[in-house]
């Protein structure tokens, strides 16, 4: 499949040994100006998989970005085999003022697929991509990293599929490639936090294209570490750079990631660290009025893993979660929904 040509992207076709990048025109702005995305396009010497990398569907996730970039940077076309296709920034108003949002829509672009051609400009951008994805691409992977300065993640990674049969057969060896050991498997159509079919994944699932979530985190140093390493050795693993790909000696698995969040304003006290496991019941933070008074505490609703941490000194209710909660079983309890 590698010896298919990306002519769509403004006329450029890719050659063998090559690395090209350049913009492409996703949409028009209300003064005419263009809505324009950056891409790398990298060929190896010999055919192969067709992977793509995207990055920055909110726009403040510049680690997600800089990870695509940097390893990218790094790739010999003379010792790839396939093609390597990279979208760095796909929020790219929101990313060029540092926003999470992009405000032409303020609409969420990971929520925006499969795109709507005369939607919300997220959605115009997101229906150009997928038709050049499920085009060209055999897998594709859409790195995320938290809300920088404001939840801080650990790295995991998230797979979904329709079917547990899917796990073995698409997506099993193509996750734990990834070296990150917490896994969160998203299994059918919803989520404690709401629908799943308005994601990149669910999306590209229906067309057949297998593709993953990392989370990159906590940091800098960490995150970018844990992304390059995390590429590289899928990319081994497809066979599309040389060498045996690692595979840890053990993976966590967990089937929903449970949002905790605050109903009232105030200092946030957190009991608990990133990476802690928690009991259900257990006290996670102590919320401290402007009088100095404990107006709520935050107890956790399930067993599991503290996969992001709110790292502001205050919260209020209508801040994102104060805790992102892997948890280990099934979590069928009612609770609040997708905001």
């Amino acid at each position: 499949m590698g010896d298919r040509e990306l002519e769509y992207v403004l006329g450029i076709t890719a050659k063998p040994d090559t690395k090209t990048s350049g913009y492409l025109k996703v949409a028009e702005h209300p003064d005419g100006s263009e809505e324009t995305l950056p891409f790398v396009i990298v060929k190896g010497h010999e055919d192969g998989p067709s992977l793509w990398f995207t990055a920055c569907e909110h726009g403040d996730e510049v680690l997600s970005a800089a990870s695509v970039v940097e390893f990218v940077s790094q790739l010999d076309p003379r010792k790839l085999r396939g093609k390597v296709v990279a979208f760095p920034v796909l929020a790219s108003t929101a990313f060029n003022i540092k926003h999470r949002f992009s405000p032409i829509d303020s609409y969420d672009f990971s929520r925006a697929w499969p795109g709507f051609k005369n939607g919300w400009l997220a959605q115009q951008v997101a229906a150009r991509l997928m038709e050049l994805i499920v085009d060209d691409a055999d897998y594709v992977v859409n790195i995320h990293n938290g809300l920088p300065g404001v939840l801080m993640p650990t790295p995991y990674i998230i797979a979904t599929y329709d079917e547990p049969s899917q796990w073995e057969t698409m997506f099993r060896g193509f996750t734990e490639s990834f070296l990150l050991e917490k896994i969160v498997h998203w299994i059918g159509k919803s989520t404690e936090r709401g629908a799943r079919t308005s994601t990149m994944m669910a999306a590209l699932l229906k067309a057949g294209v297998p593709s993953v979530v990392p989370e990159l985190g906590p940091e800098t140093k960490v995150g970018l570490a844990a992304g390059l390493r995390a590429y590289e050795n899928c990319m081994k693993f497809l066979g599309m750079l040389p060498g045996q790909p690692q595979k840890l000696t053990k993976y966590r698995a967990f089937p929903d990631v449970v949002h905790i969040f605050p109903s009232r304003g105030g200092v946030f006290h957190s009991h608990v660290d990133l990476n802690d496991e928690v009991k259900e019941g257990q006290k996670l933070a102590s919320i401290i009025s402007i009088g100095g008074d404990v107006s709520e505490e935050l107890f956790a609703p399930a067993d599991g893993v503290i996969i992001a941490k709110w790292l502001l000194p205050m919260i209020g209710s209508g801040d994102f979660s104060a805790y992102e909660l892997a948890v280990f079983e099934e979590f069928d309890k009612p609770w609040p929904g997708e905001r």
